[in-house]
């Protein structure tokens, strides 16, 4: 069978589709390659630029593990229990004249005088008996205030201390002063109230 001249060219490689034959050869210039990306710096690197060499390592790389960052511990704040009443109770005996009388406040023609009493150290210290505590305050030997309370065993505190704070308000006619404070015990089957004890306090408007 004979091909004709143009079959036999494109067998051959030299004549493409739409294109003029051409041939490539192995010594022809490669497009592009006298291109800056091409060209190798030979400028020597700052002395601080590391080698790319640098950071090829056959070691592990350690990650090291986030800080756990703990929280500052709350301010523990003490709450101020029963029995916290600012009174020293050793040593101190029930219905004993165990802390003074003091002026609280003062006006213009008056003052305010407290004093604490202790009636029962603790519920097992209560005989069970009721009575009455009276308390009372004297200007220049005149009463001008009383207050009574009536102690049995509702009014004890089983574990703690038992303590009546007497507040009287008190005119007075002078810019300073003494007043007397009187507390006494009326028990039950008795119809006159028995002095426990008697406290004087100096006050000044």
């Amino acid at each position: 069978m004979r091909l004709s001249t143009y079959a036999l060219a494109a067998l051959l490689g030299f004549v493409t589709l739409g294109a003029s034959p051409s041939l490539a050869h192995a010594d022809d210039a490669v497009a592009g390659e006298d291109d800056d990306f091409f060209k190798t710096d030979d400028k020597p690197k700052p002395p601080d630029v590391p080698d790319a060499s640098a950071f090829n390592t056959d070691e592990d790389i350690q990650i090291a593990a986030p800080i756990a960052v703990e929280p500052p511990a709350p301010k523990v704040v003490v709450p101020s229990g029963p029995g916290k009443m600012g009174l020293d109770f050793n040593g101190k005996a029930p219905l004993a004249d165990n802390w003074g009388p003091s002026v609280v406040y003062t006006t213009a023609d008056s003052v305010v005088v407290e004093l604490p009493v202790l009636y029962a150290v603790n519920g097992a210290g209560f005989d069970g008996n009721a009575y009455w505590l009276i308390g009372e305050v004297y200007a220049d030997g005149k009463k001008i205030g009383e207050q009574r309370t009536q102690v049995m065993k509702e009014t004890v505190s089983v574990k703690g201390p038992s303590v009546e704070f007497y507040r009287f308000f008190a005119p007075v006619s002078g810019a300073s002063g003494v007043l007397e404070v009187k507390v006494s015990k009326l028990a039950a089957s008795s119809t006159k109230p028995t002095l426990l004890f008697t406290r004087s306090v100096s006050y000044a408007l």
